[in-house]
C-alpha cells in the first residue's frame, strides 16, 4: 500500500504559495529617493534616518532598521504599492512622516492625518525623476509652566518629580531609546508649586507629574499644535490606602508559592519607578504581611515565581477591604 502524500502535498503547496506571495511583494515595490534639506536654505542633510513601515499582517510598527541620508542629503528607498510609511529622524530637527498609498483620502491628507507627505504609488516615476524633496524645519522648544495644586485643598504641591517626555511612535514614553527624541526631562515643582519643561515642536509630548501619596497626573499634547508659552495648572489627586496581605498559592494545589515576587503599581513607560508602587517577596506562607494599597490608577498587581507564569491583573480598589487577604492563583507552565 502506497504511502500517504497528503502532509507532503500540503507543505509543498503553502511553500509555494509563500513564493509566489513574496515574489509578488518584491515585484510590485518601486524604489524612490529621498533628498533631505533645510527648509530654509534647501541646503542637503545627512544622516537622515528613513524608517520603512508596510502596513500587513505583521508589519504593525517600525522596526529598528533604517537607512541614512549621505552627504548630499540623499537616500534610496523601496516603497511598496500595500500602503508604505516613511518615517525620517534627524536629531534638531522636526520628524517627517512621508505615506505612499494605493489612493487618495482625506484620512491621509497632509496635517489632516498626520503626514507630512503623501504621493500616490501609481505616480511614482522611473529614475531618474523619482526623486522627491522632503524639507526638515528645525526643532521648536517653547517653555510650559506647571502650577501643580493639590485637588482637595487647591494648596500648591511642592517636591513633586516632573518628567517631560518627547517620543514618536511610543506605547510608551521612554522604553526605546532610539525612538525617544530628545532625552527624558526632569525636575521638580518649587516652594509655590511650579516647575517649567519645554515643549518640543514636531513630536509627541507627555508630561508627568508625581509624588508619594498622590496619584500621578499627565498633561499629553500634539508637538504640531504649539503656538508658544503656556501655564497648566494640573491639579493632584490624594491617594486613600487601604493595608491588603496578599496571599499567593498554586492554583491547582491551593498550596503556598514560597519565594513569589508580588508588585504593585509596576508602569511599563520608562520613567523611574513609581514611589507609590512597591515588590515584596512572600515568605514560606505565601504571604506578603500586610501592605500599602493606594487607589492608583490604573490598579495593576503582578506576580512571578520560577515553574509559573505570571500573573497580572487589576483588582477593583473598592472591592478590597482594609485589612482583608487578596489571594491570588498562580498556573504552573
Amino acid at each position: 500500500m502506497p504511502t500517504p502524500q497528503r502532509p507532503f502535498l500540503v507543505r509543498a503547496a503553502r511553500s509555494a504559495a509563500l513564493a509566489l506571495a513574496l515574489a509578488a511583494i518584491a515585484g510590485c515595490g518601486k524604489p524612490i529617493i529621498v533628498h533631505a534639506v533645510t527648509e530654509s536654505a534647501a541646503d542637503p542633510i545627512a544622516d537622515v534616518r528613513v524608517y520603512r513601515h508596510r502596513f500587513g499582517f505583521f508589519n504593525f510598527f517600525p522596526g529598528k532598521k533604517f537607512v541614512e541620508t549621505g552627504p548630499d542629503g540623499r537616500a534610496e528607498v523601496m516603497v511598496g504599492s500595500a500602503n508604505t510609511n516613511l518615517t525620517m529622524l534627524r536629531a534638531g530637527y522636526e520628524p517627517v512622516i512621508f505615506g505612499v498609498f494605493e489612493k487618495p483620502s482625506v484620512a491621509i491628507a497632509p496635517d489632516k492625518g498626520g503626514y507630512d507627505y503623501v504621493i500616490m504609488f501609481a505616480d511614482v516615476k522611473d529614475k531618474p525623476n523619482n526623486e522627491y524633496a522632503v524639507r526638515f524645519h528645525p526643532v521648536r522648544r517653547e517653555p510650559m509652566t506647571l502650577e501643580v495644586l493639590d485637588s482637595r485643598t487647591n494648596a500648591p504641591v511642592p517636591g513633586a518629580d516632573v518628567y517631560g517626555a518627547t517620543f514618536l511612535y511610543l506605547p510608551q514614553p521612554g522604553v526605546e531609546a532610539d525612538w525617544g527624541f530628545p532625552p527624558l526631562q526632569t525636575s521638580k515643582t518649587d516652594a509655590a508649586g511650579k516647575a517649567v519643561v519645554d515643549q518640543v515642536s514636531g513630536f509627541r509630548n507627555r508630561v508627568t507629574v508625581r509624588l508619594a501619596g498622590y496619584q500621578d497626573a499627565v498633561v499629553a499634547f500634539d508637538g504640531r499644535t504649539i503656538t508658544g508659552p503656556r501655564s497648566v495648572d494640573v491639579p493632584l489627586r490624594k491617594l486613600q490606602l487601604k493595608q491588603v496581605d496578599f496571599l499567593v498559592v498554586d492554583a491547582k494545589t491551593k498550596a503556598p508559592v514560597a519565594g513569589a515576587e508580588v508588585r504593585l503599581g509596576e508602569s511599563r513607560d520608562g520613567l523611574p519607578p513609581n514611589p507609590n508602587g512597591w515588590t515584596k517577596v512572600v515568605g514560606t506562607d505565601g504571604r506578603t504581611g500586610p501592605m500599602p494599597v493606594p487607589d492608583l490608577e490604573p490598579f495593576l498587581v503582578s506576580v512571578t515565581s520560577s515553574n509559573y507564569k505570571e500573573w497580572r491583573g487589576a483588582p477593583v480598589w473598592r472591592s478590597l477591604d482594609d485589612g482583608q487577604t487578596k489571594k491570588l492563583e498562580l498556573e504552573r507552565k
